[in-house]
């Protein structure tokens, strides 16, 4: 999904963690037959190895797959070499923005599925004090990143495909501790109790991602 010339500029492709929020949903509404479309490092496929039936793919081999490598493949996620209807679930994190084709990658998403898609997007609607302010979230200047959505508009692309959602919000709220206690010129132990302090009182959430939830009809 991303040149080999921008993954050396991306790094967090080969060695991302897990998300508390994309697992809760993964938990949540996944079947026990799982692809892991735009897995990157595979961290949602080995972590979940003994538990589901689960498999990943990405456009390029990554270390991390020489672990488990039968449980990985390259492939395209606009043009995947997967049969229809042979899993349950797609999961699609941070995936789509990166594609030149979405709408063809999600048209393969619902042939392959039987059952249901849980995809993650970052989420690129500003608020009002964003705009006054200059501040944007970090996925806007990333420079792998050509295409662009919000909740409404993100859950429009996917109906459109053939998909219900079932489910939409956002996730991962920006913590705004670091920037304020910086603003304020605190530092050292003080600009760390502040920070959570500032958190808890914070008001107004500033999302990164989208989460959509998505079931394929039934003929």
């Amino acid at each position: 999904m991303t040149s080999a010339k921008d993954q050396a500029k991306h790094p967090d492709y080969a060695v991302r963690g897990l998300n508390r929020e994309r697992l809760a949903a993964l938990l949540q509404h996944a079947g026990q037959e799982i692809l892991d479309v735009g897995c990157g490092n595979g961290n949602y496929v080995l972590h979940l190895a003994d538990r589901y039936k689960i498999r990943g793919v990405d456009y390029k081999h990554f270390a991390a797959w020489d672990q488990k490598p039968h449980l990985f493949a390259v492939s395209d996620a606009q043009r995947l070499d997967v049969p229809d209807a042979s899993v349950d679930t797609i999961l699609s994190f941070e995936t789509l923005e990166h594609l030149p084709d979405p709408d063809a990658a999600l048209r393969e998403y619902l042939r392959v599925c039987r059952r249901n898609l849980i995809l993650t997007v970052p989420n690129c609607s500003l608020t009002h004090g964003q705009r006054a302010s200059g501040q944007i979230y970090n996925h806007w200047i990333d420079r792998t990143h050509i295409n662009f959505w919000e909740l409404d508009t993100l859950c429009q692309q996917v109906e459109a495909a053939g998909f219900k959602v079932d489910q939409r919000n956002h996730i991962n709220h920006m913590n705004m501790g670091p920037i304020a206690m910086e603003a304020l010129g605190l530092g050292g132990r003080f600009a760390r109790f502040g920070a959570k302090v500032f958190n808890r009182l914070q008001r107004t959430q500033y999302p990164m991602t989208c989460l959509v939830v998505a079931s394929k009809p039934k003929p």
